[in-house]
């Protein structure tokens, strides 16, 4: 691994090598805390999680990741598909040494996360769904991108610079060959397998992920629950951050058995 500094959420960057791949990670690389790792959706990166990074760093070692061909992490020969990222996070995992980490993906990243805890439940203690893909009801690329076009007018523009920004860095045929991918797979599969704890959640102001959708999916998962974070938008962990990490709170607790810190004692709004 080589290391440079992070600046914002008090991270630093380490590039992981696994299976032919390079992996940037930003990190807290604090052992003696629970870890959590962080998986962005499609055409994102990690820098999406420092908000909300920054807030859970406080009391946990705190991981997000940029996946191959994402952020500016080298771009493999052709896009992976969602079962490879699986395994590509699954080997991360390992290559950091984390133990019993709690995985939270976000939209894609949900179906990243369901992949990689399908082939390998012993790595993971509990998982977070944030805005999960893709909603059976809107399970075309078309679909797909009417309800984004939705989120982009409800996300503050600061939100809309950071994904406008990493989609351009992916690149648009990368991303519609990685969308198509994203369409054809099936979460409510991967989702039964998982048979650690988990929740499924969304911001209540979320087009992508409905709150119907939400409770098919915890309803399919062998041990899942619902929960929403009033006043989000789909990229709820890069603009209510602090919501999100008092909605978590109680799971996290009940998972790693670690009290929420100061930072992660407020209330919603």
């Amino acid at each position: 691994m080589s290391q440079d500094s992070e600046p914002g959420a008090g991270l630093s960057t380490r590039r992981v090598h696994v299976s032919g791949h390079a992996v940037d990670v930003r990190g807290t690389f604090s052992p003696e805390r629970p870890p959590i790792l962080l998986v962005h959706g499609i055409g994102m990166s990690g820098e999406y999680f420092l908000p909300f990074a920054d807030v859970l760093s406080q009391t946990h070692d705190v991981y997000a990741v940029d996946l191959p061909g994402y952020g500016h992490a080298p771009k493999p020969p052709r896009a992976l598909t969602i079962t490879e990222l699986g395994e590509v996070l699954a080997e991360v995992t390992l290559a950091l040494g984390l133990e019993a980490a709690v995985v939270v993906g976000h939209s894609m990243g949900a179906q990243i996360v369901t992949n990689s805890i399908a082939g390998h439940r012993e790595l993971f203690a509990g998982y977070i769904l944030i805005g999960p893909t893709v909603d059976p009801t809107a399970r075309s690329l078309p679909r797909q991108a009417a309800r984004l076009f939705r989120d982009s007018l409800a996300e503050p523009p600061s939100s809309n610079a950071v994904i406008f920004r990493n989609y351009l860095r992916m690149g648009p045929l990368r991303y519609l060959r990685t969308a198509q991918y994203m369409v054809a797979d099936r979460i409510e599969e991967s989702i039964r397998h998982c048979t650690i704890p988990g929740l499924v959640m969304s911001g209540d102001r979320d087009p992508i992920a409905s709150e119907a959708w939400l409770y098919e999916l915890a309803g399919i998962a062998p041990h899942a629950q619902v929960l929403e974070v009033l006043g989000g938008p789909h990229a709820v962990q890069l603009n209510r951050p602090r919501e999100l990490a008092a909605a978590c709170a109680p799971f996290l607790e009940s998972v790693t058995g670690q009290q929420p810190g100061p930072r992660a004692r407020f209330e919603q709004s």
